[in-house]
């Protein structure tokens, strides 16, 4: 690690260990921030796919129920969709 930050920043003649200690841990500081939000978005992200599961199968059942209903009454079914599409219009 300490090859890298020398690879990164040239030592300058005088610079004492102080201000390269210093340097290096506001680096490791800013490592960890980033770490925690990057840990934090894929969290948020994996939320919002398991919500979008649940209505991709909620949707799934949604349909295979219609289908079964249209086969059962014809014309039924369409009148269902204009229905829901009613209600999903009424949730925004």
């Amino acid at each position: 690690m300490a090859e890298q930050v020398a690879s990164v920043k040239p030592l300058v003649e005088g610079e004492d260990d102080a201000e390269l200690r210093a340097e290096l841990l506001r680096a490791q500081q800013e490592i960890l921030r980033l770490r925690d939000l990057l840990i934090k978005q894929d969290l948020e992200l994996g939320a919002a796919k398991g919500r979008l599961a649940e209505l991709d199968d909620r949707s799934a059942r949604i349909a295979a129920a219609a289908g079964r209903i249209e086969t059962k009454v014809p014309g039924l079914g369409r009148l269902v969709g204009t229905a829901l599409r009613m209600l999903q219009s009424q949730r925004r």
